[in-house]
């Protein structure tokens, strides 16, 4: 950074104190950049209306993922026969799930507004409208600070002609919180998002039937991951109809809309920022159109991850205390925790040969690998995606361990290691980490435990 101490607070005109930076929303991309900025020694406050760590803790990834935990470690108690153990009346209490889950994130939401505290950060709970640059109005207190973040997320998207009611039709936040579980459930969305929800319920015994409006469920994923994902919810029972549009007419018990996110402009509307589609415009260094605002999270990313809003939450704070950071979506990692799980990052298959028709590719199953065997979690695959000069393009996973196996992968992209580097690399054995050296040395026909075709 060109300027690591921020200057000092100082008295305005009228002697209120002002801040070195604002942020309005406490979700990933707020409290981030709220922690950094108190690292470099900013006076800094943080504005939330609810509770901090926004959807990602609250509505989304924590307590979708605890839900997760649950659910998976019953389906695997149901197949204990298969790793020689006998276990009967195995049973699932779903509100004992929904209390642990609440237990989960309430312990998180305490944990993290210590954290933000004991860096000094100023909490100020409340609806917070950013009138002016410089000025945020909130609970009848003026807060002035020579810069400000935006950070005010996102909110469920609408479906048109459906009128959201919170008991037949319900949003993702609702989902979350159902106390018993329906017998049947239309998800309208085939993204991440339902089919997480898919993945809970059915294990619950619920039947499933998900509409997706577009070709292809899970957008962005590569598509022969997709293709293991259909034939594994096939398996479980759950039906797929892609192509088809939900006729609210013919709903069900109970239907869950997932049809993604849209961002949330509540209390920014003032500033008539420019904006692409919904979006909040920001260039690389999150910098909007006015001077001094910056923007991060769901409310300007393309890809809407908690962890690129943390990143881009780095990048703005540093920035706005006198750095020179910028952010790309060069190398974002993403992870799905169905069972298997899916994770990927980098160019699909697809995209990369759209920009070069000569990619290689390498695949590994889980199947040929001795861990995988022995844990019984056989099922999926490693693949790489590497150009003709060896550099890594993308990798993607379905099967045990894949969203922490990805680290290995965005480590190596980010640094531009090369197909040779990274396939040269011993892994330990027995582990899961050899599947991502095999599927390297596949793209090089290396691989050793499988048959490689075209060699004489």
């Amino acid at each position: 950074m060109s300027n690591n101490s921020p200057p000092s607070p100082l008295l305005t005109r009228e002697g209120r104190k002002e801040f070195d930076l604002a942020i309005l929303g406490g979700g990933p991309g707020g409290y981030a950049a709220a922690i950094r900025a108190a690292q470099l020694g900013a006076k800094v406050v943080l504005i939330e209306q609810d509770k901090v760590g926004g959807t990602c803790l609250n509505r989304g990834c924590i307590p979708t993922k605890a839900l997760i935990a649950s659910t998976n470690f019953y389906e695997r108690m149901q197949k204990a026969e298969s790793l020689g153990l006998s276990a009967t009346n195995i049973s699932i209490d779903f509100a004992k799930v929904v209390a642990r889950k609440n237990e989960v994130v309430a312990k998180l939401v305490k944990g993290l507004a210590g954290l933000i505290e004991k860096n000094g950060i100023e909490i100020i709970y409340g609806q917070g409208e950013v009138v002016a640059p410089g000025l945020i109005k909130i609970n009848n207190r003026d807060v002035q600070s020579r810069a400000i973040i935006l950070a005010t997320g996102s909110l469920p998207a609408s479906l048109p002609g459906v009128a959201h009611d919170g008991k037949k039709f319900i949003c993702s936040d609702e989902a979350l919180e159902l106390a018993i579980p329906p017998a049947r459930l239309d998800i309208i969305g085939g993204g991440v998002i339902g089919i997480h929800f898919a993945m809970i319920y059915s294990s619950l015994g619920t039947a499933i039937t998900i509409y997706e409006a577009q070709p292809e469920i899970l957008p962005g994923v590569d598509d022969e991951v997709v293709a293991m994902v259909k034939r594994l919810l096939k398996r479980k029972k759950i039906e797929v109809l892609t192509g088809t549009f939900f006729d609210p007419q013919k709903a069900g018990e109970v239907s869950l809309i997932c049809v993604g996110r849209t961002p949330n402009l509540t209390g920014i509307e003032a500033l008539g920022l420019r904006q692409e589609g919904k979006r909040v415009w920001v260039n690389e260094k999150m910098e909007t159109s006015l001077p001094n605002i910056y923007a991060v999270g769901d409310l300007v990313s393309l890809k809407q991850f908690a962890h690129v809003g943390y990143e881009q939450g780095v990048v703005a704070a540093e920035n706005a205390l006198g750095g020179n950071r910028s952010y790309n979506y060069d190398c974002v990692p993403y992870g799905i925790y169905t069972q298997p799980e899916i994770a990927g990052v980098g160019l699909t298959e697809k995209e990369a040969r759209v920009k070069n028709p000569n990619i290689k590719t390498g695949k590994f199953p889980f199947g040929a690998l001795g861990i995988a065997q022995a844990m019984g979690e056989i099922e999926g695959f490693v693949k790489f995606v590497a150009d003709e000069k060896g550099k890594i393009l993308g990798v993607h996973i379905i099967g045990p361990e894949a969203t922490a196996l990805i680290g290995m992968a965005t480590l190596a992209i980010k640094n531009n290691l090369t197909i040779e580097q990274f396939g040269s690399t011993f892994q330990a054995h027995p582990s899961y980490p050899e599947g991502m050296q095999e599927a390297a040395e596949a793209v090089l026909n290396r691989a050793l435990h499988i048959e490689i075709r075209g060699l004489a």
